[in-house]
């Protein structure tokens, strides 16, 4: 995937996180999508569901992206997703694409 079109694409999620992430791509931000791989939105959000829940049990605070990314990870069901990842200065966000890789589903 080229870095415009996964700056592109997550700027279509139009969340916060997305958009800076967006801007960390634009900056030269090492990324990987594993669009080769895809899964389901369902399976995804039910293992970071399970990591955010074992978070809150160990006291960790889970992260506004969790937040919001777990609902809109949600939402998707079934469909299937491309997993990527962002190493920003801030930290590593996961970002979650549509099948055609031209939408962002979620952000954690």
């Amino acid at each position: 995937m080229e870095r415009e079109d996964l700056a592109v694409a997550l700027e279509r999620h139009g969340t916060n996180t997305a958009g800076q992430v967006a801007l960390a791509v634009r900056a030269g931000a090492t990324f990987c999508v594993y669009g080769e791989s895809m899964q389901s939105a369902r399976r995804h959000f039910g293992i970071w569901a399970w990591r955010a829940q074992c978070m809150a049990e160990d006291g960790t605070v889970s992260c506004k992206d969790f937040e919001q990314g777990l609902p809109a990870l949600d939402h998707w069901g079934d469909a299937l997703v491309a997993l990527g990842r962002v190493d920003t200065a801030k930290g590593t966000h996961l970002v979650f694409l549509t099948a055609d890789l031209s939408s962002c589903v979620a952000v954690l």
